[in-house]
Formats: C-alpha cells, structure tokens, sequence
C-alpha cells in the first residue's frame, strides 16, 4: 500500500512541472547572476609580484650613500628602483607605469602612489622601513618582503561560491515543490482518508517525505550538473559534498511538512518556512559571503546552513573542511526531531478524528 502512495504521489507531483522547473532553473540563473557581478569582488589576492619603482635623492640627502644597498634589497624584494631627476611624480607613475614614487630627501623620505599602485607602495613602504632599521642596527641581510597565503584560507571564486551555495539553498525551499500534493489531498479529501485508514502514521508520513525528497534532489542534482558543465562550478569531493546537499534536502523537507502539519494550511507553510530559510540564508552566507559577513560568530554556529554552506565551500576550495561532521551531524539532527514532530503531530490529529 505504501508503495503505492508513494508511487501515485510522484506522479501527482510531476503533474506540476513548473514547480519542478523552479529547483533546476532558479539556482543556475541566480548563480550565473551574482557570479558576473561579484567575480570580481572575490578574485583571490596575488602578490604585487615585480615592479620598478622611481626615485630621486636631493643634494646632501642622508640617504645618497645607501643607495646601493636600496637597490639590492630592493632586487631581493622584487623591486627594481629607477632613477627620475626630473618630473612631477605622479604624473612619471602614469606614463612609465611604476609601482611607485620615492623622493628622498635631506633626512627623509616620500612615498608617491596612485588608487592603482596601493598595493606596491604597501610593499614600498615596507621595504623601506625595513632599510632604515637595518641601518641603524648595521645588518641588510634581513630586507625581503614576502607574501603568504595562511594554509587555512580557502581559494574560492565567485563561479564556485555562488554556484554551490544557492543549489544548497533552493534544496532548504522544499515545500514548493509539494504545491500540487497537498493541494490535490485537500481538494478530493484524501488526507482525511488516509488518516482513518489502517496505514500507521509513520506510513503516511513517509508516503509523502520520500517522494517529496526525491523530487527536490532531483531537480538540484540536475542544477548542480548544468552549474558544473557549463559555468565550471568546482564541487571538490562529489560523493561527500551530494551526501551533505541529501541531507539538508531531508532536514528541509522534514521540517517545512511540520510547519504544514501545524497549520494545515500550504499558504501559511509557504509564508512561515520561507522567513526561517530566509533569515537562515542571510545569516548563512546565502546572500552575504560568509567570508565578509560581519555576524557574531556564535550566531552563525546556531545556523545549518552556514555549516553546510562552510563545508561545500570548503570543500571546493581545500578538499576538505573541519565542519563536515557538523553539517553531518545537526542536519542528521534536523532530520531526526522533525519527523518524531511529525509523527507526534500527526497521532494527535489522527486521535482527534478518530
């Protein structure tokens, strides 16, 4: 009997195709939005790499007998110093292309820079502090200036921070995709039926939760496979990270028909379940990186969709993500509470009937 709920509750499902549609179309089309607009934003820093810098030292400048040892530490940092005895100094930046501008003056010195060459006059400036203590203490062998990427940083880029995490949430908006069931139920009076019926409850529970989850996944699953053909989208370990995307799909789908079963009503589910992803999304890194955000990061820990979102993301980026077992674990938990709440639910309204 349940075989065939389930069976005859897909079909009912597919005669909504629009609804279907929602979950393939709006993630890869979102996605693809915010990608172009945010490439930018999130490039991953390079190093200011080589560059030559120009300079001019005044008459009697303190500064006149380190030269040499300038341009040395400046080669060992990648800088090569070139010498302009005439000319406005922003104006030499632009028309030979320096990463900067230094006048040194009778004990003193003047770093020029323009909005495209912060970065090199950051190494500039570094460099150069680094000379004038050396001179003081008599040892060049520790000017260098070098760039690092902590380890624990991950590399992500737009196409695959967006790319992953709005299939994650588009996958927390079941309910949608349950439209025409519950509407069809409510129409022919099937639930009031089923609920008189010798199905237990878990029965009936599962007769919907199982189509329901095998319909979202399937429309994200085909979002993730169009977002990785044809925008390039990076998901790192595939079997992990669609183990992960499963689970929140069962975490969502278990906890959007509690709210249904609560009101009994699809608009009022729709509204309700959609400000709790909403709100969850926000603090989650669905329409701020979490990498920017500026939430408390106690409160990003209460939220499943930053822990998935981090874990994806992660493990796109680095291979693998210490919050895995996290995301595992409270999504394992959100799947667990929210159907033994069904259930309960459930054998009330079925004791009311009876």
């Amino acid at each position: 009997m349940i075989r065939y709920l389930i069976k005859n509750n897909l079909k009912i499902m597919y005669r909504s195709p629009v609804n279907i549609l929602l979950y393939v179309l709006c993630p890869i089309v979102i996605s693809a939005v915010l990608i172009s607009a945010f490439s930018a934003m999130m490039e991953s820093y390079e190093g200011s790499g080589q560059f030559t810098v120009g300079y001019r030292v005044a008459e009697e400048s303190v500064f006149d007998g380190y030269m040499d040892k300038v341009a040395a530490a400046g080669r060992d940092s990648g800088i090569t110093f070139a010498e302009y005895k005439d000319g406005d100094p922003e104006k030499l930046i632009k028309d030979y292309k320096l990463g900067g501008f230094v006048e040194f003056g009778s004990d003193s010195y003047t770093i020029y820079e323009t909005e495209d060459t912060k970065a090199q006059s950051g190494t500039l400036q570094y460099m150069l502090s680094a000379i004038v203590n050396s001179a003081i203490s008599g040892d060049y062998t520790q000017v260098r200036f070098t760039t690092e990427k902590p380890f624990f940083v991950p590399a992500i880029d737009s196409t695959d921070y967006y790319g992953i995490i709005y299939v994650v949430y588009f996958g927390w908006c079941a309910l949608v995709c349950a439209a025409g069931l519950f509407s069809s139920e409510k129409k022919h009076r099937i639930d009031e039926r089923l609920r008189v019926s010798n199905l237990s409850v878990l029965q009936l529970f599962l007769a919907r939760y199982i189509p329901l989850v095998a319909t979202v996944a399937g429309g994200i699953g085909i979002a993730s496979l169009v977002g990785g053909v044809i925008m390039g989208v990076h998901w790192g370990k595939i079997a992990l990270s669609a183990v992960i995307v499963l689970l929140s799909v069962m975490a969502a789908t278990a906890m959007e028909m509690f709210i249904y079963e609560l009101t009994n009503s699809m608009l009022a589910s729709i509204i309700i379940s959609f400000g709790i992803v909403w709100v969850l999304g926000y603090i989650g890194g669905s329409f701020e990186t979490y990498m920017f955000s500026s939430h408390p990061d106690w409160l990003k820990q209460l939220d499943p969709i930053y822990h998935e979102n981090r874990a994806l993301v992660e493990l796109s980026g680095m291979g693998h993500s210490d919050y895995v077992k996290s995301a595992i674990l409270i999504l394992a938990g959100f799947i667990a509470v929210f159907t033994l709440l069904n259930l309960a639910v459930g054998s009330i309204r079925r004791s009311v009937k009876q």
